[in-house]
C-alpha cells in the first residue's frame, strides 16, 4: 500500500498527473468492460514500466513514481496553473448563481408558551473592555517633522454618536507661507447633517494651502490671516452658489441632481484649522463655529502646564458676536438672538459653513424647499446673510515640549480648558514612567439630566497609547466606571440626549512617546 502524502500535496500531486501526464480521455477510448484503452490518436505514457516495477523497494517505486507527476518545463507549469484558475473561476460563478436565486421562507417551531419566546434587547451591554475597544474604533496616531526636525506627533479619535456621524477631521502636510512646509489639523462638526463637513475634509486645507503658498514669506501677519480669512470664505461661497445654481438650473422638481448639489448647502458644519510651521515655530488657529483649541504652554514660575486657549466659541454668548449681530441687523437683535440659550435664530452657533436658512433669500429657501425636499425659512428672517465662514485667526509662537489640543464642542460640553490641560499633562507624566496611574473606581453624585463635568479626581489615567483616547475617556466619566460604561452604551439617536460627536486631536509637538522627549516637562527648564 503506498503512504499518500496528506492533504493539499496529495491533491496537488494527483492534479498534475491528471493535467500534465495523462491526455484526456474519450467515451470512445473506453472498452466494453470499462477499462481504459489506449486512444488511437494519442500514446498513454505509463508512470512506470514492468522493469521499474521488478526494480528497487515498495518505498523507493513510490518516490519515482511521484518525483514522475511533478512538472517538469514551464509549459507543464504554465498549464497547471491556468487550469487552478480555471477551476477557481468556475467555482466562484457557481457559487454565486447558487446564492442569486430567491431563498425558501424558513420555518420556525411554535413556542410551547409565549414565555418561551426570547424577547430581548439588540443593545450590547458594554464591560470595560468592550468600552475601550468601542473608544478606539477610529483612533489613529501620526508622526511630522517639527522644529529643527524633531519629530511630533498627533493622536486623533473620533466617537460617534449621530449616525450618520456628522464630525470629519484631516491632517496633512503642505504648502504654507512662502510655500514651506506646514502641518495642517483640522476638526469639522457638522451639524443638520454630514454633507458639508465632508466637503471641508475634501476641500477646506487645499484652499488654505494654495491661499498662503502664494504669500511671500516676509509677509505681514495680518496679510497672512486676510489669505487665511478669504480662503474660509470662498470656499463657503463656492457651496452656496453651486447650490443655487442647481436650483435655478431649470431641474424638474425632486431632481437628484439639484438634491445633491445642494446637500453641502443644507447640512452646516463648523471649521477649527490649526497651521504649523515648524521653519518658524508659528502656529495659526482660525475658527468658525464653536469648536476649540487650547495649548498646554509649560511655566517656569509654576512649574506646571497652564492652559491657553488659542479661539473663542462663536455663539451668541460671546459679546463680539453679539455686538457684530447687532451691527450688521440693527433693531433685530431681540428677535434672532436668545440670551438664554445664545443661539441665533434657532441655531447655536453665530459662523458656519453651509447653512442655507441663514444666508439665502427667503424666497430661494421657498423655492429649495417646495421643489427639492429642502427645510423652511426661519421665523423672524429679515435681512439675510446672518452668517457667514470668516473665521477669527490667532496666532501663538510655540515651543517643542507645548501640546495643542483641537476638539469639537463635543469634548468642551463636559471638560473645561484647564482640566483638559491637566489631563494630558498627567498623561504625559504617566507616559514618562512607563506605567499608567493606578485608578480608584469612584461614582457619580446627582441626576443624570444635569450633566456631569471631568474633573481631575475623576480621572483615570491609563489610556497610554493615545492622549486623544484618554481625553475622550476622561470627558465620559473616567473613573466614574458605572456613568463611563453607560455613556459608552447609549446607541442612536439615543445617545444624542447623553454626548455629542467627538471628535479630538493632540498635537505633540516633541513626540512624548520617544524616551529622549519631554524634558521640560519633568524638570529640566532649557528652551528652544
Amino acid at each position: 500500500m503506498l503512504h499518500r502524502p496528506a492533504g493539499n500535496a496529495w491533491a496537488a500531486r494527483l492534479l498534475v498527473n491528471r493535467a500534465v501526464r495523462v491526455p484526456p480521455l474519450t467515451w470512445a477510448r473506453y472498452s466494453s468492460t470499462g477499462a481504459p484503452k489506449p486512444s488511437p490518436t494519442s500514446t498513454v505514457n505509463p508512470i512506470l514500466s514492468s522493469a521499474e516495477v521488478a526494480k528497487g523497494s515498495k518505498w523507493e517505486r513510490t518516490k519515482r513514481r511521484l518525483w514522475e507527476e511533478v512538472p517538469k518545463t514551464r509549459q507543464e507549469w504554465r498549464r497547471l496553473v491556468l487550469l487552478a484558475v480555471a477551476v477557481q473561476i468556475v467555482w466562484t460563478v457557481y457559487d454565486n448563481v447558487r446564492d442569486s436565486g430567491p431563498s425558501p421562507v424558513p420555518p420556525i417551531k411554535a413556542a410551547a408558551s409565549e414565555e418561551l419566546v426570547p424577547v430581548e434587547s439588540p443593545v450590547q451591554v458594554l464591560d470595560l473592555e468592550a468600552a475601550n475597544a468601542k473608544l478606539r474604533t477610529e483612533a489613529r496616531s501620526f508622526i511630522f517633522e517639527g522644529q529643527d526636525k524633531v519629530q511630533g506627533r498627533v493622536d486623533v479619535v473620533r466617537v460617534a454618536s449621530n449616525h450618520p456621524v456628522e464630525d470629519e477631521w484631516d491632517l496633512a502636510v503642505a504648502k504654507g507661507v512662502g510655500g514651506s512646509k506646514t502641518l495642517y489639523s483640522g476638526v469639522y462638526d457638522g451639524h443638520a447633517g454630514w454633507a458639508t463637513s465632508k466637503v471641508l475634509k475634501q476641500a477646506l486645507v487645499s484652499y488654505v494651502s494654495a491661499a498662503l503658498s502664494r504669500v511671500a514669506s516676509s509677509t505681514s501677519g495680518n496679510l497672512v490671516d486676510d489669505a487665511i480669512k478669504n480662503a474660509f470664505v470662498r470656499l463657503d461661497d463656492r457651496i452656496t452658489a453651486d447650490a443655487i445654481d442647481a436650483v435655478k438650473a431649470g431641474y424638474d422638481p425632486g431632481a437628484a441632481e439639484v438634491i445633491s448639489a445642494i446637500a453641502p448647502a443644507i447640512a452646516g458644519s463648523c471649521a477649527l484649522l490649526s497651521i504649523y510651521d515648524p521653519q518658524t515655530s508659528t502656529l495659526r488657529t482660525a475658527v468658525t463655529g464653536d469648536s476649540r483649541a487650547v495649548r498646554g504652554a509649560w511655566s517656569d514660575k509654576s512649574q506646571q502646564f497652564e492652559a491657553d486657549q488659542l479661539s473663542v466659541d462663536q455663539t451668541g454668548f460671546n459679546k463680539g458676536e453679539v455686538d457684530r449681530i447687532d451691527r450688521e441687523h440693527p433693531g433685530e437683535k431681540d428677535d434672532i438672538l436668545s440670551p438664554t440659550s445664545g443661539r441665533l435664530l434657532g441655531l447655536a452657533v453665530t459662523r458656519a459653513f453651509g447653512d442655507h436658512r441663514w444666508k439665502w433669500t427667503k424666497e430661494l429657501i421657498t423655492t429649495a424647499k417646495d421643489d427639492f425636499y429642502g427645510t423652511s425659512p426661519r421665523p423672524s428672517y429679515k435681512t439675510p446673510p446672518y452668517m457667514s465662514a470668516e473665521p477669527e485667526v490667532t496666532t501663538r509662537q510655540v515651543r517643542t515640549d507645548d501640546f495643542v489640543i483641537l476638539a469639537s464642542d463635543g469634548l468642551w460640553d463636559t471638560i473645561s480648558n484647564d482640566d483638559a490641560v491637566a489631563c494630558v499633562s498627567r498623561w504625559l507624566a504617566a507616559k514618562r514612567a512607563g506605567r499608567p496611574e493606578p485608578v480608584r473606581e469612584t461614582k457619580h453624585s446627582g441626576r443624570l439630566g444635569d450633566g456631569w463635568t471631568a474633573t481631575p479626581e475623576h480621572f483615570a489615567i491609563e489610556d497610554l497609547d493615545s492622549a486623544a483616547v484618554c481625553l475622550v475617556k476622561n470627558a465620559l466619566g473616567g473613573s466614574r466606571r458605572r456613568l463611563f460604561l453607560g455613556a459608552v452604551t447609549t446607541y442612536a439617536p439615543m445617545s444624542r440626549n447623553v454626548r455629542d460627536d467627538m471628535t479630538v486631536q493632540v498635537i505633540f509637538f516633541r513626540d512624548p512617546y520617544q524616551t529622549n522627549g519631554w524634558r521640560r516637562a519633568f524638570g529640566v527648564s532649557e528652551h528652544r
